[in-house]
This record gives structure tokens, sequence and C-alpha cells, in this order.
């Protein structure tokens, strides 16, 4: 079994343990008598646990609230969130109830890794492809009343089987008790920092129209392998009066009666050869081109939507100069608005994120890179109190599958590249609508 892989397992079963209510043991001893599913999973054993001295305040500005595990001197263990420790003992939060105890009957205290650092190892070690671990996760987040984060978890298992149940239900209850917190002003974690306001959805966000999908459609259209197609007989007819002068429209009566019997891509080849781009739109495209399918498959759902469009990174409403669209993932508007949105996008200096020249270094792909093999390192993604890095690369190393299919698919983009005669204004700062008023290629 592979290293990611065992780590992977090792965290589901913890993930488990914990959702089943048990406390597991924090230094490689025997498990916790059981408590309140509040508890997490065990840190790792090479991590050494310090115990803090009675001065040690109960929140870290950066991680929020320390976690400790008591050992009492009869063995008895309990683990929470520390309130308070001075000379005459100890109070622990578990489960939302303050708990006492006394230094008599202390025999040691110990750290544990914060909520958020557990989270961030925990959510490392789960294939993007595995449901039921990203639904365990889900669940943990859930009992630490990390909802935020929680959601993300729920919306990254969806994008991968939009239907399944569990995901749905958890996503309803997750929903709801985030909106009690919110009302009752109150939660077992200190209030969120302002970088938590990432995490917030993007409301109506624009989404293209039938036709601006249908014409971007048209213009990836292979005429070697076409999809599905309709050309109707009023277009045809107008589009031979339009043309009826062009030297490639036939001559004779009968040669422009023959085209009501020509397939739509053949049609579609004429048009594009005349340059009718008035006409491009009035061809309907019943399927996706490979190259938009592609797209979809490899790279929207396999990867994009639950890797790069989650509510704390490019899917939030703070997420910066690139937002990308999360409403019915899989539907042709949200897929067709977010490859539009990265085809027009450009970084600051001026470079697109799809260099179709060399696909391997767009990037797009080099960002989603594990850093240390990237040549265009991520930017950190804060978490809710914007103490840790929640960037989870979506490919390890070039090699890696997804990588290779997100290549073929800029490779099989149409070239010369077309400006699509489509006004969008996607979201966010500096945004500004593109009006193309000529595509710059023959197309």
């Amino acid at each position: 079994m592979g290293q990611s892989r065992k780590q992977s397992v090792i965290a589901g079963m913890a993930l488990w343990l914990s959702a089943c209510g048990f406390v597991v043991a924090q230094d490689g001893g025997e498990p916790l008598t059981e408590k309140p599913a509040t508890e997490t999973p065990a840190a790792p054993k090479s991590q050494p646990l310090e115990e803090p001295p009675p001065s040690t305040p109960a929140t870290d500005a950066k991680s929020g609230p320390h976690e400790v595990v008591v050992t009492l001197r009869d063995g008895q263990r309990y683990a929470g969130e520390l309130v308070s420790r001075d000379e005459s003992g100890i109070v622990l939060r578990i489960a939302g109830i303050e708990t006492r105890l006394r230094s008599s009957q202390i025999e040691r205290v110990q750290v544990v890794p914060s909520a958020y650092e557990r989270y961030r190892q925990m959510r490392e070690a789960i294939e993007p492809t595995d449901v039921e671990s990203l639904l365990r996760l889900a669940q943990w987040l859930r009992t630490k009343a990390m909802w935020d984060e929680g959601l993300d978890e729920v919306e990254r298992a969806l994008a991968v089987q939009p239907d399944h149940p569990q995901a749905l239900e958890l996503k309803v209850i997750l929903e709801s008790q985030r909106e009690l917190a919110r009302r009752a002003g109150q939660g077992t974690r200190p209030p969120p920092s302002k970088a938590s306001d990432s995490g917030k959805k993007i409301d109506n966000f624009p989404l293209l129209s039938e036709r601006d999908i249908n014409v971007i459609k048209v213009y990836e259209v292979d005429l070697s392998d076409p999809p599905r197609m309709f050309v109707d007989r009023e277009t045809i007819k107008a589009f031979i009066a339009a043309y009826e002068n062009d030297p490639l429209m036939p001559r004779t009566k009968e040669g422009r009666e023959a085209l009501y019997g020509w397939s739509p891509a053949r049609l579609l080849d004429l048009m594009f050869r005349m340059q009718a781009r008035e006409f491009y739109e009035r061809v309907r495209v019943i399927d996706s081109p490979r190259s938009m399918k592609l797209f979809r498959d490899r790279v929207h759902g396999a990867w994009l939507i639950n890797a790069c469009a989650t509510t704390r990174c490019h899917g939030g409403s703070e997420a910066g100069r690139l937002m990308l669209a999360t409403d019915k993932k899989g539907s042709d508007a949200t897929v067709y608005t977010n490859f539009l949105i990265l085809d027009r996008y450009r970084l600051r200096d001026g470079r697109p994120l799809i260099n179709y020249e060399e696909p391997a270094k767009s990037v797009l792909l080099q960002m989603a890179l594990a850093r240390e093999r990237s040549s265009v390192k991520h930017p950190e993604v804060p978490g809710m109190q914007g103490n840790s890095d929640l960037f989870r690369p979506a490919f390890r190393q070039e090699s890696d599958t997804r990588f290779q299919d997100a290549v073929e698919w800029i490779k099989s983009m149409y070239r010369p590249r077309p400006e699509y005669p489509v006004v969008y204004t996607p979201p966010g700062p500096e945004a500004v609508p593109v009006d193309p008023k000529a595509p710059p290629v023959p197309r």
C-alpha cells in the first residue's frame, strides 16, 4: 500500500472512531474511555506532546483554543478545550460543557495540535475522490463546530457524487447548525477573524446564457469528429440569401437546393470558410465538442471544482481577482462559465492562466501542483482564523494522470485560438466586460 494511501486509511479509521464517540489515545497507549463525540483523531507518535505551564493562556491568537488531554492519578483521561488553568486546577470545555479538575487529581496535562492543524493534516491525507473519507472528515468538523470547513468537505464529496444521499443530508444539517450558531452568537470556537469571511459563498454568480454556451460550442467544433448538431431550414434559406454572391456558394439553383440535404457539419464548414459569423449561433450544437467534454470530465469535475472552487479558495466571496462558479457544478452553465473565466483570465503581469502553446507550463496547472514541484507556486489559503494553510495540490507531480489529462484537454482546444463573441463580466475586483468585435482568426 502506498504511503499516501496508507495515511488516508489511518486518517479514515481515526475519523471513524471519533465519529462513533471514542477518544483515540494521544500517546500511543490504550484508547481513552468513551466520551462525547467532540474528540479527535490521534496525533502522530512522532510529535511529542508538551505540558503547558500553569500560566498558559487558554486561547492562542493564531490557532484558537488550546486542546489538551488531562490524565488523572486514577488513570482516567479527559480531552477538551483549555478554558483556564491556575494553581487550584484546570477547566476544560468538553462538548460545550465546562468541567473543572482539581490539581490534586491531575497526573499530567498534554497539549494536542489545534483542531485546525489536525484538519489540515487529515485533509492532506485524503484523496479528492474518496467520498466516504471526505464525509467522515465533515462529520468530525461538525463535532468541532467548524461548519464552513465541514461544508467545504461535503461540497468536495458532492462534486464527485452529486446524488450521494448522506452527503446531501449532511449538507442540510451543517447549514442548519451554522445558522443556529450564527443566530445564537455562540459556538465552541472563538469568533472568526476577518480572514474567515472568505468562506462565504458568492451569491448570484453570473452564468453564461444558452446562446453564449452554444457559440463557444460552435467555435470549438472539430469538423473531423463533430458532435451532434442541427441547422433548421430557415437558417439555411437565410444563409443562401445572404451569401448568394460569395464564390463558395453553389451557383446553380440545384446546387443551392442541395444544401438543404447537407449534414450540419458540412454546412458549418461552409460557414467557417465564408466567415459567415452571424450564422454561427444559429447552428444548434446539441452535444459538447470533444475538447469541452475533456474539460468537463477530466478537469472541471475531476479536480477544479472540488480543489480550486471551494468557499475557502476561488469559490468564496473574497477569492480575489479569480472567482469561479460553484452552483449546479455539472451543468453546462457552470462548466462553460468557469472555462471562459479561465480562458480570459490574465495575471497582473499579463500572463494567461492557460498556455495553449506549452500546456504543461500553464499557470493553471503549475499552481495546482505541489509547491515543491511547481514553477508557479500557489499562495497560502488561510483557514477560518487565518492561522493555517488549507491549500491542497490537485497533482503531486507532472506525471500524475490528472495532470496529463489536463494537458490533453488544452492540446485538444481549437487552434489558432478564437476570441469568442461573448460579452461576459465575471464577478470580482477589477473585472471588466469583454466585447470582441471580430475574432482575429478564420473562425
